[in-house]
């Protein structure tokens, strides 16, 4: 608009120049947004799929997109069923659901009975092939994925209040502009297109237009250094939305733990062994702790590779342990192996627990199998839950069935016990002491298997192999009790939300005392009284009584929820007013996902719909990311108001000084011109060097802001227009000066093609510029005295300082510009007047400063 009215006026090469000016601005802003976004495409493009199929009786490998119902798909342990199907053909396949359910326990599959699988699901053991009979949307994930799309999303807390900004300054640049157009035309008798030019000189005074740009790049440099940190944020308003964060809904499995499934306790005999190490690398002690009747505790520690000195102490318990190790192995069909010094089980994780478990104890699992040869196979089920394998002693001949299971299924079964090296009748007392155990295991949230063992026949009976005769009359070898760890470096991440006054509530698919144990292990909840909320509880429950249980000061932990539980949950928080991130890596995770203020996915083990849905991806999967984000976000809040104070404060500045000519009826002291080299050149590179000041060191000591507040408002309004009333009368003081000294006298005319009016308003200029690089250094804190901080801590501000200083010297002092922009050089005495006149904004902010701390 000043372009044009500009042009109307007669001022050709102000309007060229205006246009120039505003283009580079726009072009800073968009350019680094580009780049963002580019940057995130190219992430999203390494995430496609592949499937193996038969086409034209040929084994092939396509991209999972172009799957077609009839496909012929070959599945094998590991790999991830690209579209819902149906079995026709089997080898004890078992398929883990838990992207769907949340469940971890991996499903039984066979072609009579159920046959279905579901695009998203993974092949926990087992191979088979399957006919293609939905793809895409028409699948069971594509379902949940059409859920997610009618899932509204709200704007983010930093759009809003942008949004509030942009109107506040909005009504005051009209209202200004409509004043000064009024009096020009009414007042003083002025032109159409002079005074439309006057007003929107001023218009341009008012706006920040650096602001936009500021805050665009503030935030991609925040993207860059988040991507460094392992988290990849896809919008660029996400980042600022973090910091306010009030609730994050984590998800347990992954992400609060390492999905790694891990024995930590063993009940054999009359002994308590807890197991060291955590996850499938094979390494780490035991503790052994005996329990005799009459007798002290006994307490013995064995490492692995001294576990055999066992073998000499206590002959009768070694044999124990290997039997129980040995039988583990044998009823076992997952695989432990080390790929780029990771160790990594493919199959069941459970199974990879066990069999983790005898490597650590140093009994050699691809030696057990050497030496006892797998015969037949009866694979778990989720009625009997259980599995046996029948295998043969390599040097006897003998068979023996092996069976491990849940205690309750299993113990049934037992007839015999094995008791200080010899097999006893399993009587009540026995029984009783199994049980004790059992739930004492049970009451530390443990996953609890029991093991047995029995000599078969030497031939199957009627020439077939049967499960009544492998699963029954057992001997009890003893329990098993495993948990999935947390994370090591997520506890000091949970006590880092609780500074910052960020509560978490686990939401999980899996049972509600796991989940309550791993959290009381993390720090989560601090009393054995927190409420478990489970997925049929909320289906009874009402609205009210809903967000009671979210309500703040209540420790809730909700399990064995649905996709829609975990939305309904969510919407819960966001009615009471907090700001909400949900993390997730499932397809039933991306409605709450989506939902949710900021949606946090999984990188590693997410799946594609999860990371559409969600604003951040994660490449750790770590819980401890998120805060590192959090704490990103809440600089970056905390330096976006610095630059805005630092902005808006030149923008009162501007205003007040072109409002003083108004009353002795004189031109601008700055132009328009004048006015967009200042809001651009001289503002935006100080502020976006004020958006990368490092983070304070009480940053997550802070409570997060409240949803609804506002950034201009209170105290920090009457801030920076403090500060702006004194740039203003500073730099009139310097124009009218000028004109003083050198002969005007109030009530002259004052021509703007004189020399006089060209060097007072250089003058304006230059010593508004010099104005914004002090205040810049004052901005590096609202608070704090720039005498109290680091000097050289921020680099890229100096940098900044510099660059403007010297591009305004160069601007005023180069016979160039004088031409284009009406400028005039300078002295040395005037440069060193305007220096001294700038640096009073320094005396008055630390007063200001120093009040304040007072107050």
């Amino acid at each position: 608009a000043a372009s044009v009215f500009a042009y109307f006026a007669g001022e050709n090469i102000d309007a060229i120049i205006i246009i120039i000016i505003v283009f580079i601005n726009a072009s800073i802003g968009f350019l680094q947004e580009f780049k963002a976004e580019k940057a995130i495409e190219a992430l999203q493009k390494l995430l496609a799929p592949h499937a193996r199929v038969i086409r034209d009786g040929k084994h092939i490998s396509i991209p999972a997109g172009e799957l077609v119902p009839g496909d012929l798909m070959v599945l094998s342990e590991g790999d991830k069923v690209s579209a819902d199907c149906e079995l026709f053909e089997e080898n004890e396949i078992l398929i883990d659901e838990s992207i769907l359910t949340g469940e971890s326990m991996p499903v039984r599959k066979d072609t009579e009975k159920d046959n279905r699988l579901f695009m998203g699901t993974q092949i926990a053991a087992g191979t088979g092939k399957a006919i293609v009979t939905k793809t895409g949307m028409r699948t069971e994930f594509g379902k949940i994925a059409a859920l997610t799309t009618e899932t509204k999303k709200d704007k983010s807390p930093l759009q809003k209040e942008l949004a509030h900004i942009g109107v506040f300054t909005g009504k005051i640049t009209l209202g200004i502009a409509l004043v000064l157009f009024l009096i020009g035309i009414f007042g003083r008798g002025q032109g159409i297109v002079e005074t439309l030019l006057f007003a929107v000189a001023v218009a341009v005074a008012a706006v920040p237009e650096g602001l936009p740009t500021t805050i665009t790049v503030a935030l991609a440099l925040g993207v860059q250094r988040l991507a460094k940190k392992n988290a990849i944020v896809k919008q660029l308003s996400s980042v600022e939305t973090l910091g306010s964060t009030t609730v994050i809904c984590s998800d347990k499995t992954g992400t609060l733990t390492k999905n790694e499934m891990t024995v930590q306790e063993m009940i054999i005999d009359e002994y308590d062994i807890t197991a060291h190490g955590v996850g499938y690398e094979p390494r780490g002690g035991f503790s052994i702790h005996g329990y005799h009747s009459g007798s002290e505790s006994e307490y013995l520690e064995y490492e692995k590779d001294s576990l055999h000195e066992l073998a000499h102490k206590k002959p009768l318990l070694y044999e124990h342990f290997e039997l129980m190790s040995r039988s583990a192995v044998l009823c076992n069909n997952a695989k432990l192996t080390e790929i780029e010094e990771q160790w990594k089980i493919l199959g069941d994780p459970t199974e990879g627990a066990l069999i983790t478990l005898a490597e650590k104890a140093g009994f050699s699992v691809s030696g057990i199998n050497q030496k006892h040869k797998r015969i037949h196979e009866f694979p778990f089920d989720s009625k009997r839950k259980r599995m046996s394998v029948i295998a043969q002693d390599e040097k006897t001949s003998a068979l023996f069935s092996y069976v491990k299971g849940a205690p309750d299924s299993l113990l049934p079964l037992c007839t015999k016990i094995i008791k200080d090296g010899r097999v006893v009748s399993l009587d009540q007392k026995h029984l009783h002491e199994i049980l004790k155990h059992n739930d004492a295991l049970a009451a530390k949230a443990l996953r609890i298997i029991a093991v047995a063992y029995k000599e078969m026949p030497k031939s199957p009976v009627g020439g077939k192999y049967i499960k009544e005769s492998a699963e029954s009359d057992l001997i009890f070898l003893g329990l098993v009790g495993m948990i999935d760890p947390p994370r090591d470096e997520v506890k000091e991440a949970v006590r880092l939300t609780h500074r910052a006054g960020i509560r978490v509530f686990i939401i999980t698919g899996d049972h509600g005392l796991t989940a309550h144990a791993i959290a009381k292990q993390l720090g989560l909840v601090k009393t054995h009284g927190a409420n478990i909320v489970t997925g049929e509880m909320l289906n009874e429950m009402s609205e009210s009584k809903l967000l009671g249980f979210v309500a703040k000061g209540q420790e809730t932990i909700f399990a064995r929820v649905s996709p829609e539980h975990k939305l309904r949950i969510v919407n819960a928080l966001k009615e009471s007013g907090e700001v909400v991130a949900v993390t997730g890596d499932g397809v039933n995770d991306a409605p709450a996902l989506k939902r949710a203020d900021i949606g946090i996915a999984m990188g590693i083990t997410g799946t594609d719909v999860s990371k559409e849905a969600a604003n951040m991806i994660l490449t750790d999967d770590s819980f401890s990311t998120i805060v590192t984000a959090v704490m990103e976000g809440r600089t970056i809040y905390e330096n976006m108001k610095k630059f805005i104070y630092f902005i808006f404060s030149s923008n009162i500045g501007e205003l007040l000084a072109v409002f003083s000519t108004i009353l002795f009826g004189l031109p601008a002291p700055l132009t328009a011109v004048f006015l967009l080299i200042i809001n651009t050149l001289t503002d935006v590179f100080p502020a976006l060097a004020l958006g990368v000041e490092p983070v304070e060191r009480d940053i997550l000591e802070r409570p997060p802001r409240k949803p609804d507040s506002k950034i201009i408002q209170g105290a920090f309004l009457y801030r920076f227009l403090a500060a702006g009333i004194w740039k203003g009368l500073v730099t009139a003081a310097v124009f009218f000066g000028n004109l003083w000294v050198n002969g005007w006298r109030f009530g002259q005319d004052l021509n703007t093609d004189t020399y006089l009016y060209m060097q007072s308003a250089t003058m304006a200029f230059v010593v508004l510029t010099l104005l914004q690089m002090v205040q810049a250094v004052n901005s590096r804190s609202l608070t704090v005295s720039v005498f109290r901080m680091k000097f050289f801590e921020n680099l890229y501000l100096l940098a900044a300082i510099v660059f403007s200083t010297v591009a305004t010297i160069l601007i005023v002092q180069m016979p160039i510009f004088e031409k284009y922009l009406k400028t005039t050089a300078l002295t040395l005495n005037q440069w060193l007047i305007l220096t001294a006149a700038a640096m009073t904004i320094l005396v008055f902010e630390e007063i200001r400063k120093a009040v304040f701390s007072r107050n």
